[in-house]
């Protein structure tokens, strides 16, 4: 089953809040990106602001940081299901994986679009998700690169068990070709928030899913 994931970029703790408000009623999930300014340029909110959260969606934490052990303590486990470290940043993935399940949250690997999938051979036996970055990650509104597609599909082929998520550069031109690739959850930002009404948007990119 297809899942439109909602991705939410800030570095304003009241705009993350006003966008979980604004999906409250037509969504169950959401993404929130975390960036700490050394891993990728760009900052979010801090760990200590993401203790004010509220909400009743279920959050998916994409962390982007050189420490992602560290933001773990600060991420609620009644509101956090999963969370995304980037192997690029970590020495011992499958140490990260067993912290992250020791704080109660289901464990995700992200890959940068410049990585192989084959560097989470070791480990995608024992993730419960994959996220495979069509951009290098960090800001929202780029153009998603379309050899992201060819990655998926071999390691969907060898590794068929753990969901597979993409991000970064989704819309309704390419949504498509992401689901024959074997993606199953598509965390969107720009083409959700950026232009018109987010129901509108999200529906949109839903009547192209089979």
């Amino acid at each position: 089953m297809a899942n439109i994931i909602p991705a939410i970029l800030e570095s304003d703790i009241k705009e993350v809040q006003r966008k979980l408000d604004l999906l409250a009623d037509f969504s169950e999930q959401a993404q929130l990106d975390l960036m700490d300014g050394q891993f990728v340029d760009n900052k979010s909110i801090t760990p200590d602001e993401l203790e004010q959260i509220q909400t009743e969606l279920n959050l998916e934490a994409h962390l982007m940081v050189k420490d992602p052990v560290s933001w773990l303590p600060y991420l609620n486990p009644d509101i956090f299901i999963l969370v995304y470290f980037h192997i690029e940043a970590v020495a011992d993935p499958a140490e990260t994986i067993n912290q992250i399940r020791g704080y109660g949250f289901e464990a995700g690997v992200a890959l940068n679009a410049g990585t192989p999938w084959e560097s989470l051979e070791n480990i995608a036996d024992y993730i419960d998700a994959v996220l495979f970055m069509g951009i290098e990650p960090g800001f929202q509104g780029r153009e998603l690169q379309p050899q992201v597609f060819e990655k998926i599909k071999r390691f969907a082929e060898k590794f068929p068990d753990p969901i597979i998520s993409l991000d970064g550069g989704i819309n309704e031109s390419n949504i498509f070709q992401a689901e024959e690739a074997g993606v199953s959850n598509f965390c969107v930002g720009s083409a959700i928030f950026a232009n018109g009404d987010v129901i509108e948007n999200i529906n949109k990119l839903k009547d192209k899913l089979t």
